[in-house]
C-alpha cells in the first residue's frame, strides 16, 4: 500500500509535462506523445516486475522507457520507427507468440490529422469518419487478444476528432469495436496539454465560431476473458 500512494485514484488523468516522473521516457517534441506518468501507472496498475508489455505504436518509445524502467520485459514496434531498439513492424501482424504480454499499451491515431510517416499503411492516414478506421483498428484489438494472456490488459489511448465543423467521436466508436473482444474495465480521461491550440488564437477562435478545442483524449481498459485464448 505505501508503495502504491502516488498511483492515481481518479478517472481524471492530469500531468504538468509529458516526462513528469519519467525525465528520460519518449520524446516530448513527438506529434502526440504519451505521457510518460500515463504509462507508469499503466504498468504498475496491470503488470508485475518481469512481465511482458507490449506497444505496438510505439511512436517515441515513451511506453517501453517506463516498462523497462519498473522493472517488466517491453518490446515495442511502429510501422516507422524512429529509435534503433524500436522494431519495425505492423501494429496489425505483431511479431510475438500467442499469449505471452501481460498488457498491451495502444497510444494510436484518431484520425488522419498528423502525417507519421510515408507508409502508405499508416493508419493515421484513414480518416476516423471512414468505416475502414475501424475495421483496420479492430485488426489491432485482435492481434492484441491473440497474444496477451487470458485475463490480461489491453489500455487504449485514442481522442475524438473536430474539424471543419464536423464533430467525429472516434472514442466512443472505438470501445464498440473493441467490447467486441474484450471486457471494459473502466474508461480514464488523460487530460491534454496541447502545444498548438492551446494558445490565445486558438481559444479566440473556439469562443467566436462556437466550438471546442480537445481538451482530453480516452484511455480505454479493457480485460481479455479468462478461459479465452489467442485470436
Amino acid at each position: 500500500m505505501l508503495g502504491r500512494t502516488d498511483l492515481e485514484a481518479s478517472t481524471c488523468w492530469d500531468f504538468p509535462t509529458q516526462a513528469d516522473g519519467h525525465p528520460r521516457a519518449g520524446d516530448a517534441s513527438f506529434n502526440g506523445v504519451t505521457p510518460a506518468r500515463c504509462a507508469g501507472n499503466l504498468v504498475r496498475r496491470y503488470s508485475r516486475p518481469g512481465e511482458l508489455v507490449v506497444d505496438p505504436m510505439a511512436g517515441s518509445g515513451t511506453i517501453g522507457d517506463v516498462a523497462r524502467t519498473l522493472g517488466r520485459r517491453a518490446i515495442s514496434f511502429d510501422l516507422v520507427p524512429r529509435r534503433r531498439d524500436v522494431l519495425r513492424a505492423d501494429a496489425r501482424a505483431w511479431p510475438l507468440p500467442d499469449e505471452t504480454a501481460a498488457l498491451a499499451v495502444i497510444d494510436s491515431p484518431y484520425s488522419d490529422n498528423i502525417a507519421y510517416g510515408r507508409d502508405p499503411r499508416c493508419l493515421g492516414r484513414i480518416s476516423c469518419r471512414d468505416p475502414r478506421f475501424y475495421e483496420e483498428m479492430r485488426r489491432v484489438a485482435a492481434e492484441a487478444r491473440r497474444v496477451l494472456v487470458p485475463g490480461g490488459i489491453l489500455a487504449w489511448i485514442i481522442a475524438d476528432e473536430y474539424r471543419g465543423g464536423v464533430y467525429t467521436p472516434a472514442g466512443f466508436r472505438l470501445l464498440t469495436v473493441l467490447s467486441e473482444a474484450f471486457e471494459p474495465i473502466d474508461t480514464v480521461v488523460l487530460v491534454r496539454h496541447h502545444d498548438r491550440s492551446a494558445s490565445p488564437m486558438w481559444e479566440h477562435r473556439a469562443r467566436r465560431f462556437n466550438f471546442y478545442l480537445r481538451g482530453f483524449k480516452f484511455v480505454f481498459i479493457l480485460r481479455k476473458p479468462v478461459g479465452e485464448s489467442g485470436g
